[in-house]
């Protein structure tokens, strides 16, 4: 193992900076060298957003339960990325519904005829409303089809 002093951080930062961000997968402005909090070790170069992201998340892996602990973090972000690839079951949750019909609700009257169209609503009935409320309902019932 080899120490990277303070003066020599920016030389090897700059050498070793990705095309994109491995983390975040984008071409960032801010590059910082990561580090393992836990062992010292520079783990390599990554954008300074995806660097707070990693924080954040090594952070709250450090708070779970104790059950969850016992795993490597490495193998709990592999079995989420399996687990949010997986097919949907196709049935929302009543707090997913209510989540859609608000941010529904929040849109503007044109994306929101659109929506209705898109989700096969009946023009006649879509056009006859006067107000966001009215075509809320008609996506509520279309929704829940």
């Amino acid at each position: 193992m080899n120490y990277l002093p303070q003066n020599k951080l920016q030389k090897w930062r700059i050498e070793n900076e990705p095309q994109v961000c491995p983390l975040l997968n984008y071409k960032a402005k801010s590059w910082v060298v990561d580090h393992c909090h836990t062992n010292g070790q520079v783990r390599g170069v990554v954008s300074y957003d995806g660097n707070m992201f990693l924080g954040k998340i090594e952070n709250a892996f450090k708070r779970c339960s104790k059950e969850a602990a016992k795993s490597e973090l490495s193998h709990v972000l592999r079995n989420i990325a399996d687990y949010l690839d997986k097919e949907d079951t196709k049935l929302i949750h009543p707090v997913g519904f209510r989540q859609l019909y608000k941010r529904f609700n929040s849109l503007n009257k044109d994306i929101q005829l659109d929506i209705l169209f898109k989700l096969g609503g009946n023009r006649d009935e879509i056009a006859k409303c006067e107000n966001t409320k009215q075509r809320t309902e008609i996506y509520k019932k279309l929704i829940k089809k």
